[in-house]
């Protein structure tokens, strides 16, 4: 029974945290300020984290794109999703969705402002584009006939447009399906270009 309760009130925190740092960002909002939205005692917080900066930091890989495509570690690409068109809007409906919730995306950019201050969350950033950047590229080649580096391009061009479409949704004038196919459609193109696949 303290386990579950234990883990509501660590949870309390990290609800109050995700709220203010959406809002506030993270240099603004302070431990005071994340206990009193909690509505816990200051030391309670201390008996999960040890630092704003460590919560920071869990926060921070709990927002990056790699936690927005559960596909990428679908071990039957080729089967779940037969073509490499299907498989990239899968991968893009999912990390859209995840964004959907504002708080992941507002999070997301107070960390890619954070990251060159705080050392720390620049690994994890690192870290994790890395791994989401490589695992993509391995995906892509496994449908394309197409080098490496090409399909690394490939996954980078594709990412970085779902990125772009995070910050400017609201001025884009294309439905987030239309966007998605479009984008769907500019990678495979370059692929075309690359190779025949």
């Amino acid at each position: 029974m303290a386990t579950k309760s234990s883990g509501q009130t660590r949870e309390k925190i990290v609800e109050a945290a995700i709220e203010l740092f959406a809002k506030k960002g993270f240099d603004r909002t302070t431990v005071d300020e994340i206990v009193a939205n909690a509505g816990v005692a200051k030391g309670t917080f201390y008996l999960y984290f040890k630092s704003k900066d460590d919560l920071i930091k869990e926060l921070a890989f709990e927002v990056m794109p790699i936690m927005a495509m559960p596909s990428l570690n679908d071990p039957y690409i080729t089967v779940s999703f037969p073509t490499l068109e299907s498989y990239l809007l899968q991968l893009g409906k999912e990390f859209l969705e995840f964004y959907s919730y504002d708080y992941r995306s507002e999070i997301f950019f107070h960390m890619l402002s954070l990251r060159e201050r705080m050392e720390s969350v620049k690994k994890i950033y690192e870290q994790a584009c890395s791994e989401l950047l490589r695992e993509g590229a391995r995906r892509i080649t496994a449908y394309a006939k197409v080098s490496y580096e090409e399909a690394l391009l490939a996954f980078q061009m594709f990412l970085a447009s779902l990125m772009h479409y995070l910050h400017a949704r609201n001025c884009l004038g294309f439905s987030r399906d239309h966007y998605l196919k479009k984008v769907t459609d500019a990678v495979l193109n370059h692929l075309k270009l690359s190779s025949s696949f």
